[in-house]
């Protein structure tokens, strides 16, 4: 999901929800004000006319013309009443304004203290808010008021408040979409200064991101831009000094330590445990022939003019020996090796399945360590011979080749 549809989908939600439940407190609170209003007003002009009733003769007082007047010019003045008369107890209505009720009777009970009824609505669909207030004689007065204005006001009311809850919506949509818009445009600068480290490109001005958390990730994009840098410069530099270094001797030695790797195998019914100790000459090899259920093992140190030369001299040795040693006597092998290759100090065995022999050491190192090896290696004769080699590796100071037989 992208950035945008996610502001879309949260904000504007939350635009509207927020809108909408203010607006509802709004529209409740108000329609409460209002009825609580209309309710006042019922009972203040019920209230007026039983207290008038309480101080006057009712009949002389409705019979004076000039009173008469004056109470219908102040029932004028009571906003949106409908009706206002007096109800003795035996039922007769003494109307003093508005409408008389259908059938000429109340449909009311006198109150024990002025109230307000629940708004009703009439035979004709208007709604109607009663006041009722208890007078002198066992009287009581009924003021009804038309609350209809009230509820148009509501109404009228609702309509704007759905417009602000849209509008509302609305705003919410043109942040959403303009933050969205702006998180976007600086992600896609830091894409654009990751795309930058990739081709190394000039990377982007990080004054352009205006969002503190981009522009940290782009202060950190540009420091592993700097980082990279550094790290290939680095290797460059250290490139260039191996360049400098390398030299016919180095080379070679390099190039010896692949040819002529450690090896553990099983050849000829024994074990085979070779291993490098130091650095060897660069014409120094071992060879490992083998020919169905027979073995042999040469080490030896070929002569050249130069490393390379010796080196070589000691591949071609290693190769001869490894395709001839078995053809034949080995001891030719070894006579026909030294002439052809200037091979020396040559140490060899040879085996087969059929004559096994104990465990033995053959190395191509000087007398001192070879005899320590030849001495370690027959009083280890039941261990392992990788186990025995790793051991001489440790032990012997080279530089050449050990191996263990066994």
């Amino acid at each position: 999901m992208s950035i945008r549809r996610t502001f879309l989908i949260l904000v504007v939600p939350l635009f509207l929800l927020l809108a909408g439940v203010n607006a509802g407190l709004v529209y409740f609170w108000e329609r409460a004000e209002a009825e609580r209003g209309l309710e006042a007003q019922a009972i203040a002009a019920a209230v007026t006319v039983a207290a008038f009733a309480d101080t006057h003769e009712l009949g002389a007082a409705l019979a004076d013309p000039v009173r008469d007047a004056g109470i219908k010019a102040a029932a004028k003045h009571v906003t949106g009443l409908t009706s206002l008369y007096i109800v003795d107890p035996d039922g007769r209505l003494w109307q003093l304004a508005g409408n008389p009720p259908p059938g000429g009777r109340t449909p009311f009970a006198r109150p024990t203290r002025p109230t307000a009824l629940p708004i009703e609505i009439d035979t004709h669909g208007h709604r109607r808010i009663t006041g009722l207030a208890p007078a002198a004689g066992g009287r009581f007065v009924v003021a009804r008021i038309d609350a209809e204005v009230v509820f148009d006001r509501m109404e009228n009311l609702l309509r704007l408040l759905v417009v602000l809850v849209a509008g509302a919506g609305l705003v919410g949509l043109v942040l959403a979409l303009v933050i969205a818009r702006r998180i976007v445009r600086e992600l896609a600068g830091s894409n654009a200064m990751i795309e930058a480290i990739r081709t190394d490109a000039p990377a982007a001005d990080i004054d352009g991101f205006k969002i503190r958390e981009t522009r940290d990730l782009a202060l950190a994009v540009r420091l592993m831009r700097t980082s990279v840098q550094g790290r290939l410069a680095r290797g460059r530099h250290e490139l260039a000094r191996r360049d400098r270094e390398r030299d016919e001797a180095a080379s070679s030695a390099a190039f010896h330590e692949t040819a002529f790797p450690a090896l553990t195998v099983e050849a000829g019914g024994a074990a085979v445990a070779i291993r490098r100790l130091g650095r060897p000459p660069a014409g120094s090899f071992y060879a490992l022939a083998r020919d169905g259920d027979r073995a042999g093992l040469v080490m030896g140190v070929c002569a050249g003019e130069t490393p390379a030369a010796a080196l070589a001299q000691a591949l071609a040795a290693q190769r001869y020996f490894e395709a001839h040693l078995l053809d034949g006597n080995a001891q030719d092998r070894i006579a026909e090796a030294k002439a052809a290759f200037g091979a020396d100090r040559l140490a060899w065995r040879t085996w087969s399945t059929a004559e096994p022999m104990a465990a033995a050491a053959v190395s191509l190192l000087d007398p001192e360590d070879a005899a320590r090896a030849e001495v370690y290696v027959g009083r280890a004769q039941s261990v392992a011979a990788a186990d025995i080699v790793e051991d001489l590796g440790a032990l012997l100071n080279g530089p050449g080749f050990v191996a263990v037989l066994g």
